[in-house]
């Protein structure tokens, strides 16, 4: 009796001893909750996803402090030009800045004319010559003329121009545009209309890759002002021309006390800081 008492104490001390032992390895296989790293919440960044995208249009800015070009598409190789002075030529027309750019359509040169005179200038010709590089020695591939956006330009006075688009065929005996020269001459002329006038307000905003310039042109004289053409120019914050553009009231008839809006807009507006507004009428 006594011996089957001590197996029976001996038997439940061992199965006391294999169910500790069973619960200590299964505690040391668990990962604490604390060392599992949270991941971000997939429906969380889809929903600021959707607020970054949600954005209103660009607000209307001052010509001051522009909105930033940043749907503007970029040239497709910006060129750097050589000289533009025409030794042929008497002082008194200079290019204050220029550049040249090409697009999908063409090359494009923008530039800004100073009549450096005392007198009205008008016939001006600006002519382009191109060149591409070939064997380290420049090659001309063409030529091609152009004009102020005004047709006469007052004394001490500027107007902007631009020449394009000049179309290259690439082929085995030409490339593309890497030089080109500006050479201007014109006339004496006489000055159309100076009395019309930007009201205030004229300003400038951006809607996506797209550069607005807005305003109205009054008249104040005593007469009608006919086929009265507005020319708009760019530029950065260095003064330099970036671009320039043309169109007329909407009507292009002012009447005598009158005024009309203008607007003009472009995708091409690299680090555009400010413009400047000329009349032309008649």
């Amino acid at each position: 009796m006594k011996k089957f008492f001590l197996i029976l104490i001996v038997s439940v001390l061992l199965t006391a001893c294999s169910t500790a032992a069973s619960n200590n390895t299964s505690n040391g296989r668990r990962t604490p909750v604390a060392q599992i790293q949270a991941q971000p919440s997939q429906v969380q960044s889809s929903q600021s996803q959707s607020t970054t995208t949600a954005q209103p249009p660009i607000a209307d800015t001052s010509t001051s402090t522009p909105a930033p070009a940043t749907g503007s598409p970029t040239p497709d190789s910006l060129v750097t030009p050589t000289a533009t002075v025409d030794p042929s030529q008497p002082a008194g027309l200079d290019v204050l800045s220029h550049q040249g750019y090409s697009m999908n359509n063409g090359f494009y040169i923008f530039g800004e004319m100073l009549n450096n005179t005392a007198t009205p200038m008008g016939n001006i010709k600006i002519t382009a010559t191109y060149y591409y590089q070939s064997a380290g020695r420049p090659v001309v591939v063409g030529t091609m003329v152009g004009t102020t956006l005004l047709d006469v330009i007052p004394a001490y006075g500027t107007a902007p121009f631009v020449i394009g688009p000049f179309v290259v065929l690439t082929n085995t005996h030409s490339g593309p545009v890497t030089w080109y020269d500006l050479h201007e001459e014109g006339q004496a002329g006489t000055l159309p209309r100076q009395d019309l006038v930007v009201q205030t307000g004229a300003n400038s905003y951006s809607t996506g890759s797209w550069l607005y310039v807005r305003g109205e042109i009054l008249n104040p004289g005593k007469k009608d002002a006919k086929f009265v053409k507005v020319v708009v120019t760019l530029y950065n914050p260095n003064g330099n021309i970036i671009g320039a553009l043309s169109t007329y009231t909407k009507p292009s008839t002012i009447p005598a006390g009158g005024f009309a809006p203008f607007s003009v807009s472009t995708e091409y507006w690299p680090n555009f800081d400010h413009f400047n507004v000329q009349i032309q009428a008649q």
